[in-house]
This record gives C-alpha cells, structure tokens and sequence, in this order.
C-alpha cells in the first residue's frame, strides 16, 4: 500500500514538474509583455523607466530557469504567488472560479447522462432501425458544429427572440442553463454512439446468448444484466468528462461570460499572468491525476475481475 502511495506521489511530482516548465517555457516566448499589462491595469503612465521598473519588480528580467525555479520554489512551499495582472493572490482568484466551474460540470454532466443514456440504450435495442439511424444522423450533424457557434445560436434563439434567458450567464438557475446546455448536447453527440457501441459489444458476449436460450426475455436480459456489465466503461467515461470540464470549458465560458476557471486561464493567457497560468496548469495536473485515480479505484471496487488482474501483475 505505502509502495503504490510512494509510486502516485512520484508520478504526481514528474507530472506537474513536466507540465508546468513546458507551459512556462511556451508563455515565456510568446508575445506581450506582463510589465506593460500591470501598469495599464494600475493606470500608470507607460513610460521605459516604469517598464523597466516593473520588470525588475516582477522578476522578469531574470533568466527563465531562475524565473522558474524561484515559482516552483515558492509553489513547494504551498505559496502560488501574485496575480500580475490584479496583485491579488493567485490562490484567491482559483478558489473564487472553482465553485462556478464544480456547479457548471456537475449540471452539465447531469443533463448528458439524462439524454445520452436512454437515448444509446434505445439506439442498440433498435439497431439499424429508423430510430437508430435517425439519432446517429442527429450526433453526427451535432458533432460537427463547432461549440462556440451553438452557443450563439442557443443564445439567438433563446435570448434574443424568445427572451427566455439571459444572454449572460451567471451562477443561478437561469444563468446556468444555456452554458450547461452546450456543453451537454456537445458530450452527448459522443456520448450516445459511446453508450450505443458499449451496450452493442456487450450483446454479443457468450452469456447473453446463453440466457436467450434458456428462454429470458430480451428486456430483462438488457435492463438486467448487459447494462449492469456496461457500468465500468460508462464511469470511465464520465470520469474523463468531468476532469475534462473541471479544467474549464475555456469557449463556452468565455462566450457567456461564466466565472469559472476556463475563462480566467483565458484571459491569464492573453495578459502573460505567469503565476495565474502555473497555477491552473497545476490544477489540470491534480484534476486528471486524481480523477484517473478515483475512477480506476471505483472500477477495481465494482468489478471484481479487476482486482483480479491488478493481483496477477
């Protein structure tokens, strides 16, 4: 047990060492300067000795190895820094996004299970019927357009003309709604042929065949033994999904003006917020980390041949 905790630690650490040294790297030559965005945002006047100044302050006239190292030293000792661009504490400005983004993954994963698990299950029950086709057209039409431009169109049709919702989200049961909708009809687009594939392949293992022999009808062999086997890949999925979405659906927050943490890396981005951005490159390395971990755990409690195979290796 100490063995496999020292071996998810050690991994952890080259992760985020990893990760985090090439997002710097790539900030560190883009183009902008962090200096000029901080006195802007202060009101200063921007002159070449402010300039100068201010870099001396921020420390970004150091090379980047010691720029780095003084971050990743400062990030050991639980310390994330200062914003650039607002001087408040990176650690405050993550913790008031984290909750906006929790609330809109949760609401968005909810509403992709409720269309996409009756929807898949259906379409292999009626494979290669009208139902099956008809819904394998619609993803793949939903597939193909682009996030952002289903955003606008949800925003046209249910801001703009039927006045039914804000055009702005906000985190309330109106705001919530339209943000989380794009995200749950874009995932479902996958999510439905997922389901479809996982429940198909399930079908045609020896045991089903055997309970159609000893006469079981078809319903309760799928409601009560396939979709009970087809658990595990659906949780894995889920699992990806929502590490996915607690990093921030960048576009669709950005779009509604969503105060998550996608929309804050954004706009990090686009000032050169150094410590903003390592700090949420940091949190994706924690959130996949320990989303893998929570799912291969939850699947080695559920499914007995699992921890099988983990005791043979």
């Amino acid at each position: 047990m100490i063995k496999k905790l020292l071996l998810v630690i050690g991994k952890a650490m080259i992760l985020i060492i990893g990760i985090t040294f090439l997002s710097f790297l790539l900030v560190y030559h883009s183009p902008g300067d962090p200096a000029t965005v901080a006195l802007k945002k202060s009101g200063m006047r921007v002159s070449e000795e402010a300039l100068e100044l201010k870099r001396e302050e921020l420390g970004l006239n150091d090379p980047f190895l010691v720029q780095y190292g003084r971050w990743f030293n400062s990030f050991f000792h639980g310390n994330l820094g200062d914003s650039y661009k607002t001087g408040k504490p990176v650690a405050e400005e993550l913790y008031k996004t984290i909750p906006a983004t929790l609330l809109l993954t949760v609401t968005a994963l909810a509403l992709t299970m409720l269309l996409s698990f009756p929807i898949g299950v259906l379409c292999a029950k009626y494979q290669d019927r009208w139902f099956d086709n008809a819904v394998r057209f619609a993803t793949y039409l939903l597939a193909s357009i682009p996030s952002f431009f289903l955003a606008l169109m949800l925003m046209y049709g249910l801001s703009m003309k039927l006045k039914l919702l804000p055009v702005i989200g906000s985190v309330s049961v109106k705001g919530i709604i339209m943000p989380s909708l794009v995200l749950a009809l874009t995932l479902s687009a996958w999510y439905i042929r997922q389901i479809r594939g996982i429940v198909l392949g399930e079908l045609e293992k020896e045991y089903v065949i055997g309970l159609k022999s000893r006469g079981v009808a078809k319903n309760r062999i799928l409601f009560c033994h396939v979709l009970k086997n087809c658990m595990l890949p659906i949780i894995t999925l889920l699992g990806m999904s929502f590490g996915t979405l607690l990093g921030g659906s960048a576009i669709v927050e950005t779009i509604f003006s969503w105060p998550g943490v996608g929309r804050l890396a954004v706009t990090s981005i686009g000032a050169r917020d150094y410590p903003v951005i390592q700090a949420y490159v940091v949190w994706m390395a924690l959130i996949y980390l320990l989303i893998n971990t929570a799912v291969e755990l939850l699947c080695q409690l559920l499914d007995p041949r699992v921890r099988r195979e983990k005791k043979v290796r």
